[in-house]
This record gives structure tokens, sequence and C-alpha cells, in this order.
């Protein structure tokens, strides 16, 4: 009589395993990043500029306080993930925006910069709104319209 009547259905599923996992082709290597890389999902290096930021600070205007009110801007995490998106989308595509234009997109940047962090404290988080707010308002401005 056999004592061990499972050790060959065992032994050769276990064989059968390693074969299976020693004959899967290999996966192909992560991509990797370079200079044209996109700092947003399905971005198009060809996308208008203007379109683009003027939708991005658009995206985020409706939780921001009404102008001359930022001192009870509340900064939760919609409002500054909002702002962290128009920084990115500035960091896309401001380099291109019109040349008059161009003075207002590193401030964009930098304000956009110092109000994403939550560390942030509340007094430069208010400057820095202010000071976004007329870049913004120069940007839509001096955008033709779509």
């Amino acid at each position: 009589m056999n004592r061990r009547p499972l050790a060959f259905p065992v032994g050769a599923a276990l064989a059968l395993l390693t074969l299976a996992a020693c004959g899967s082709p290999a996966l192909p290597p992560a991509p990797s990043p370079s200079s044209s890389a996109h700092f947003l999902v399905g971005a198009d290096f060809g996308d208008d500029p203007c379109a683009r930021i003027v939708s991005a600070i658009g995206y985020a205007e409706p939780l921001l306080v009404p102008a001359g009110e930022e001192d009870t801007q509340k900064f939760g995490e919609g409002v500054r993930g909002r702002l962290a998106y128009v920084h990115g989308v500035v960091l896309e595509y401001g380099p291109r925006l019109p040349r008059e234009l161009l003075p207002y997109e590193p401030v964009l940047v930098a304000t956009t910069d110092r109000l994403s962090p939550a560390a942030t404290p509340f007094d430069q988080q208010v400057g820095a709104l202010k000071e976004y707010r007329a870049a913004a308002a120069a940007v839509k401005k001096g955008c033709p319209a779509s």
C-alpha cells in the first residue's frame, strides 16, 4: 500500500507551476522619463496654452472666496488640490503663453507652489492667493477668447 498518496500529484503540480512561472515572458522595461514628459494626463503639446491655463484657473475658482476676502479663505485639500492642478498646467503650458503674458507665468508657478502644501503658514497662503489672483486675472484678460 502507498503511504503517501498525495506525493505524486503535489509534486507534479509544483513542477508545472515552476515551469509556467519560468516560461512567462518578461515584462517590457518601463519607459524612462524624458524632457518631453507631461505633467498632465491627456495633455497634448499642441494644445493652446491660453485655453489650457484659463481652463485650469477656472477649475480652481469655484473653491476660492471672492477677491478681497482672501483672509477668510479655507485652504483645505480641495482648494490646495485644484491649485496644484493649476501649477501643473502652468508648468506644462506657461512657457508658451503669448509674449505679453509671459511675465505672469513665473508668478503663477511660484504662487501655486506656495499655495499647494498644507504646511504653508496661513498668512503666506493669503499673500500668495492675492498675488495668484492678480496674475490669473491678467492671463484671463490677456488670452484671446477660445
